[in-house]
């Protein structure tokens, strides 16, 4: 009897081990997500409320994973986007994150969220929307483990990141500030120029107002030119000053030069 109570208490372990293994679940940690190493998305609000408005699905795997993909969105809300204002604020709201089985040896998953932010006297001023979704293909392995369920959620998280913040700085810019709480209107991106409008056009004029000297620029040229004209007969004349040049030309005109070479005409005559 204690034989036979023995092997069939051994083989109903060793079923369980089987059924673990096969599972995935067997003593097996996954450290929590951590998104501590990417750089902080600071707002000028002065808080920040995160809200999950996720649907619950009757088929989803999202309570088999590690770590769920909503908590996963919190996670991420919670270490990268920061409050740096004194008022208004902004509401992160998980509108869609699930893990569902497709087909044999796949799972997908997607996740949703909207950021609105609101001004001092709370009204709304602008929000972005992010969307991502993924599909895990587990080949030979059990699609359902906890593993692969782990796997895609970092997967869909890491897509989340990068097109949260691309969002934010494509059409929030205007409410993004460095830790300190300033504002940043310079970060050499043209959606920033596009969210400060009205420091550009101020900007613009500026560029034509200097064109207008540059059209009256080439006038002194022109009177420098018949400066030049007048110095040439100096040099032709160098008995007087520039006035006495200026004279010069009519008195050649006007000599009486005729008289003085008929003196010598009758001189040599007389020698004669």
């Amino acid at each position: 009897m204690r034989i036979r109570y023995w092997t069939g208490l051994g083989s109903l372990m060793l079923s369980l081990g089987m059924a673990a293994c096969s599972d995935g679940t067997t003593d097996e940690t996954f450290p929590p997500t951590d998104y501590s190493y990417l750089p902080q998305i600071h707002l000028n609000v002065a808080s920040i409320d995160v809200q999950d408005e996720a649907p619950a699905a009757p088929d989803s795997l999202s309570a088999k994973a590690p770590i769920a993909p909503d908590q996963a969105l919190k996670n991420m809300a919670g270490q990268r986007l920061v409050a740096s204002g004194t008022s208004g604020k902004a509401d992160f709201i998980i509108k869609q994150a699930y893990l569902n089985r497709a087909g044999d040896n796949a799972v997908t998953g997607a996740m949703d969220v909207q950021l609105n932010v609101s001004d001092a006297s709370n009204q709304h001023t602008g929000f972005v929307h992010a969307r991502i979704t993924r599909k895990l293909d587990a080949g030979d392995r059990d699609p359902t483990s906890r593993r692969e369920l782990y796997t895609l959620t970092n997967q869909m998280m890491q897509d989340m990141n990068v097109e949260l913040e691309f969002q934010i700085r494509k059409k929030l810019l205007s409410w993004m500030t460095d830790a300190a709480g300033t504002p940043i209107v310079n970060g050499g991106v043209q959606q920033q120029t596009l969210g400060v409008p009205g420091a550009e056009p101020a900007a613009a004029p500026t560029t034509p107002a200097l064109a207008a000297p540059d059209t009256v620029s080439p006038a002194p040229p022109k009177t420098a030119t018949p400066v030049a004209t007048s110095n040439a007969p100096d040099a032709i004349f160098p008995t007087g000053t520039e006035t006495d040049t200026a004279a010069t030309p009519t008195t050649v005109q006007r000599s009486p030069q005729p008289g003085t070479l008929q003196l010598p005409s009758t001189g040599s005559s007389a020698t004669h």
